[in-house]
């Protein structure tokens, strides 16, 4: 498969706004790739690249930060590397409903967390399927399981009309009701689910999974509305929450242990932050709230704490990247398992080696 076709996964994942930078992306679009990694410094890119094998290309989604300075940097380390494109993530992707700031919010009990600094609203799509009314509640159950039909506090929530539909299956064609070469007719149900758009394309896939039909017919139309997106998220908490427990319940979302819990008070009102730790205390002090979770800062938090009463609970900051990288690899390699593409997709370790095999 040539690297443009992941260059527009990358684009579902991170996508631009009027506030994103440019970004850049380093190699030919036309290369042929069969290996995608997810990298977050040079040195993960470094042994990628030590490993990298002739005619086996690779596509390098780089999330770390990047300057002119170091885009001029890598530029100058990928000459005579032909086989490797590398593509910088936006890091707008921690906005959304997939960053690990809305997760954590979800994971906690926030009741309709919202984003500390507003930056757009995502979009929503409808799927909309035909189903023999047999096998309308395993399609619909599997679309509910992929994160569609919630419209705020509500869940599970769809609608289906029935009608008849018609198709006449042509040489070679094995259809699931009737016979090849002659006009069938079914009593079906239009099935509608709303779906958000980091779910689109795992929900697609499990409905096709589970259809009875050959060739189900799937419609998507995306619309207008959604939820808020932006850095952070901030909401209450009912009932009360303990820092310890919020703390237990995170380790094994963000797999390491606490870099600094502050105590055990109980926590009403919850600040969320996944992007540069001084900036997130800060906002975290203008909103007066109970509880702060964020990347370590350093010993900034513990300083603070001689004066704040808001209770602190860090955890190293490889720990929201990481969790982010799965979620590009875990969409990269659904899709390619869906078009049968045959890539392999790798992870970088938190210790920063070049790759473990996903």
């Amino acid at each position: 498969m040539k690297a443009e076709v992941l260059d527009r996964l990358v684009d579902e994942f991170a996508p631009r706004s009027a506030t994103s930078g440019e970004g850049f992306t380093l190699g030919s679009p036309e290369l042929e790739v069969s290996r995608f990694f997810v990298a977050w410094n040079p040195s993960q890119l470094g042994g990628i690249f030590r490993k990298g094998k002739p005619d086996d290309g690779a596509y390098v989604a780089y999330m770390g930060a990047v300057d002119d300075e170091r885009r001029s940097l890598f530029s100058a380390g990928l000459k005579g590397l032909d086989g490797f494109v590398v593509r910088s993530v936006d890091p707008i992707w921690r906005y959304h409903s997939w960053g690990i700031a809305h997760k954590i919010a979800h994971d906690i009990g926030i009741l309709e967390a919202k984003p500390v600094l507003p930056a757009g609203r995502e979009s929503n799509y409808k799927i909309v399927t035909f189903v023999p009314e047999e096998k309308l509640p395993k399609v619909r159950e599997s679309l509910f399981a992929q994160g569609g039909g919630r419209y705020g506090l509500y869940s599970k929530c769809s609608f289906s009309s029935p009608g008849t539909g018609t198709f006449l299956g042509e040489k070679g064609s094995k259809p699931a009701y009737g016979h090849p070469g002659r006009l069938e007719e079914v009593d079906e149900r239009r099935l509608e689910v709303l779906v958000p758009s980091d779910r689109l394309g795992r929900a697609v896939a499990a409905l096709k999974k589970v259809h009875p039909y050959e060739e189900p017919v799937v419609e998507t139309y995306e619309l207008a509305g959604g939820r808020d997106f932006g850095e952070g998220r901030v909401g209450r908490v009912d009932p009360l929450l303990a820092s310890s427990e919020a703390s237990r319940k995170l380790v094994s979302v963000l797999g390491s242990r606490p870099a600094y819990l502050s105590g055990n008070s109980e926590c009403s009102r919850v600040l969320i932050w996944d992007g540069e730790p001084e900036r997130g205390l800060n906002e975290a002090m203008l909103r007066d709230v109970d509880l702060y979770i964020g990347p370590d800062s350093g010993g900034l938090a513990r300083l603070l704490r001689a004066s704040w009463r808001t209770e602190v609970v860090e955890f190293p900051g490889y720990c929201f990247l990481i969790a982010g990288a799965k979620e590009l690899v875990y969409m990269v390699r659904e899709r390619a398992k869906l078009e049968s593409w045959g890539l392999r997709t790798f992870l970088p370790s938190k210790a920063g080696r070049e790759g473990v095999n996903t």
